[in-house]
């Protein structure tokens, strides 16, 4: 194996072939090191790196500086290596380091992974122990105000926190419950919503004959999601307490029984008029329920329980025939979006319904809410009822505050950590750091930063109220009278200006269905969707 000539993870730092730590001169050697190892073997422009090493400080003549700077770079690399070889490559329009992956400690970290996941669980281990030890801090520290390194950074600690899951999982697989069990409580005690890992912990203690702290953790994670994210436990989480308080091997206590709810959701495609793959599912039995995505979502992060929607729709699931997708590029939906819209959006949407043999329901939360009342207006006889969740018909009119929007879009573009603290703070007031990191997570496993940002964008100005007169199917809608997101007046004209509507008001501050109020809204939907919106 290459030795380690590069280390990010913890303060950069640039290696001589006997492993002692190089100085670099002076602080802009050190932005243009790290850019380069945040993108290492992929190309930066030179007016890319003269941002990130100047920021808006730029000096006289832009390139002579960045020149520079890569020659006195190129020396400290050249007396680093003991080959002669020359990483730093010219390349138009810029530079790129080139280097094996073995030689950046980030590498070698995701090598030992992926060599762990083929591995049996003692090896496994071992080779997880041996990638976790590369660490001595937070990726790229020091360098939060770089953005490429920033990027790479969120993305390398989340698959540290995944190899810390993997580790322990490899330990209880290899009969090494005692040393999963400490190493598991301190990760759930930093990480409490990270449901992997508490899953394996309760598995752990039932390994070791203490069943009475696995109920205790799955109630203590039970109360903590509904406080801090407003979902139930997915599926999976709820049969595992099933199988402890059966006595039942975890994980063994079903066999082969086929899976229920989202687990069973099967994945299919279909094309748009406008040429956008559509991934999409259905799922269930009984009346037609098509939920449409609100803003960025996946079905996989949906599936898994941790998409803000997904307590609601795992119990309607099992109540009705449930049917899923993704928008254009955004979860299984891979490929390029052209128009970030709501004439796509609704094109989408009837695609969606043709397939799934409409006449349906729609449920339509929060930004969904314009695609479903335009479909309604423009194919009637495709729509049965809608359920508005949340929502709005006239963007100008709800979202007054432009500086917040703009201010909003702007930070999921350029950092996804501070947009989505803020929106996990309007989606439910008061969020935990945890609970925004949770936030961050489903957005980044649902779209990129750039998608989603242009979707977000789209939002603030749609106005369908136009339409409203002439929807004819009968509504239901619901709203959190002190929703932050989308205030209750959004509720309000809706109900006010559809023929044949009823308003549902729910107490709290929520933007999304409340744990606590899952019994009451679930009921409530079910009871629609099957009587035709008459009941």
């Amino acid at each position: 194996m290459v030795a380690v000539r590069f280390r990010v993870l913890g303060p950069v730092e640039l290696l001589a072939a006997d492993g002692r730590p190089l100085p670099l001169a002076g602080p802009r050697q050190r932005v243009l090191l790290a850019a380069l190892l945040a993108r290492v073997n992929q190309l930066l422009s030179a007016d890319r790196l003269v941002d990130l090493v100047w920021s808006e400080r730029l000096p006289e003549e832009p390139s002579a500086a960045l020149h520079s700077q890569v020659a006195r770079l190129r020396r400290s690399l050249r007396a680093a290596g003991d080959d002669g070889r020359d990483p730093l490559v010219t390349r138009a329009p810029g530079y790129l380091l080139e280097v094996d992956l073995s030689e950046v400690d980030s590498g070698r970290f995701e090598q030992l992974v992926a060599q762990a996941r083929q591995a049996p669980p003692t090896e496994a281990a071992r080779l997880l122990e041996e990638a976790l030890a590369l660490w001595r801090g937070p990726a790229y520290e020091g360098f939060e105000d770089v953005e490429v390194a920033r990027i790479e950074a969120i993305r390398l600690e989340e698959a540290r926190l995944a190899a810390v899951e993997q580790h322990t999982e490899a330990l209880l697989a290899a009969g090494r419950a005692a040393e999963a069990v400490p190493l598991l409580e301190a990760f759930v005690a930093g990480h409490p919503l990270r449901e992997r890992a508490r899953a394996t912990l309760l598995r752990a203690f039932v390994a070791l004959g203490r069943q009475a702290d696995a109920l205790g953790g799955y109630q203590a994670y039970r109360t903590r999601i509904a406080e801090e994210l407003g979902l139930e436990p997915s599926r999976g989480m709820q049969q595992l307490e099933l199988e402890i308080l059966r006595g039942e091997p975890p994980g063994g206590g079903r066999g082969g029984a086929a899976p229920t709810g989202l687990a069973a959701l099967q994945v299919r495609y279909l094309r748009t008029a406008g040429g956008s793959r559509i991934a999409w599912g259905m799922v269930g039995s009984g009346p037609k329920l098509v939920t449409i995505p609100a803003w960025v979502t996946s079905l996989e992060v949906i599936a898994s329980g941790r998409d803000p929607r997904s307590s609601l729709l795992e119990r309607l699931a099992h109540e009705l025939t449930l049917v899923c997708y993704d928008r254009a590029g955004t979860g299984l939906s891979q490929g390029e979006v052209r128009d970030f819209g709501l004439d796509p959006n609704v094109d989408e949407l009837e695609a969606v319904v043709e397939a799934a043999g409409g006449p349906v329901a729609l449920l339509a939360m929060s930004q969904a809410g314009p695609a479903a009342l335009a479909l309604a207006a423009r194919r009637a006889e495709l729509v049965r009822g809608l359920v508005l969740f949340g929502t709005y018909a006239d963007g100008p009119s709800v979202f007054t505050d432009t500086e917040l929007a703009r201010l909003l879009v702007e930070l999921i573009r350029t950092h996804w950590g501070l947009g989505s603290r803020l929106l996990a703070d309007l989606y439910r007031p008061g969020a935990s750091d945890e609970a925004a990191r949770h936030f961050a997570r489903v957005l980044r496993d649902s779209a990129d930063r750039e998608v989603a940002a242009a979707y977000l964008e789209a939002v603030f100005d749609v106005d369908v109220s136009a339409l409203l007169p002439r929807v004819q199917a009968p509504a239901m809608v619901l709203h959190y009278r002190d929703d932050r997101l989308i205030p209750f007046r959004g509720g309000r004209q809706l109900a006010a200006g559809l023929p044949h509507a009823t308003l549902l008001p729910l107490d709290g501050g929520w933007h999304l269905p409340d744990a606590r109020d899952l019994d009451r809204i679930v009921a409530a939907v079910v009871d629609f969707v099957r009587s035709g919106g008459t009941g």
